[in-house]
């Protein structure tokens, strides 16, 4: 089941990360208390996905460049969004590109950790996401992706810093401002 997956990966991504590298789920859950569309850019096996589609939303986007390591359990997500009501929607492309935009509540942003890539996916997504972005990655391998939030957020930009983890890997917390 999506349930038995996603207990699995989240202890396999702890033991071999440690137990701060899956704070960002905490978050996704607890932010989509709020949130009726959940949208991420970068997938990889799915462990995020899965905590957002445990939340119930009405719809779930997925959107990789390549969803060869979601592809496995895909069976997995499409059964429990059937069983629940929740539309699954997953597209295999390029996150920089205009066709992987689409309107959410919350976008986790885990795709390319490059500030030029970042750069790219916030021009087209960011005007499409109404309450909140969070971004995995911002401390490790160094905290570029995190500087360029801050600087993205001190601009003319509707977004605010909600939240800002430097634990393991890091992840940042982005609210739309009113």
């Amino acid at each position: 089941t999506l349930e038995e997956f996603y207990t699995s990966i989240r202890l396999q991504q702890e033991a071999a990360h440690g137990p701060e590298y899956c704070h960002q789920h905490d978050a996704i859950t607890r932010l989509m208390a709020e949130c009726d569309v959940y949208k991420e850019l970068g997938t990889h096996q799915g462990a995020t996905a899965a905590a957002a589609c445990l939340t119930n939303p009405k719809r779930v986007e997925l959107v990789d460049i390549t969803m060869e390591k979601y592809n496995k359990s895909k069976h997995l997500f499409e059964d429990y969004c059937e069983r629940h009501g929740i539309q699954l929607v997953v597209k295999e492309t390029d996150s920089t590109i205009q066709s992987s935009v689409s309107a959410c509540d919350l976008l986790l942003v885990d795709s390319y950790h490059h500030p030029a890539h970042l750069a790219k996916e916030l021009a087209i997504h960011a005007d499409s996401v109404s309450k909140y972005m969070v971004f995995h990655d911002t401390v490790k391998p160094n905290d570029r992706l995190y500087q360029y939030l801050v600087q993205f957020t001190s601009g003319i930009s509707r977004w605010d810093i909600l939240e800002h983890h430097p634990a393991n890997v890091g992840f940042t917390v982005l609210r739309r401002s009113v």
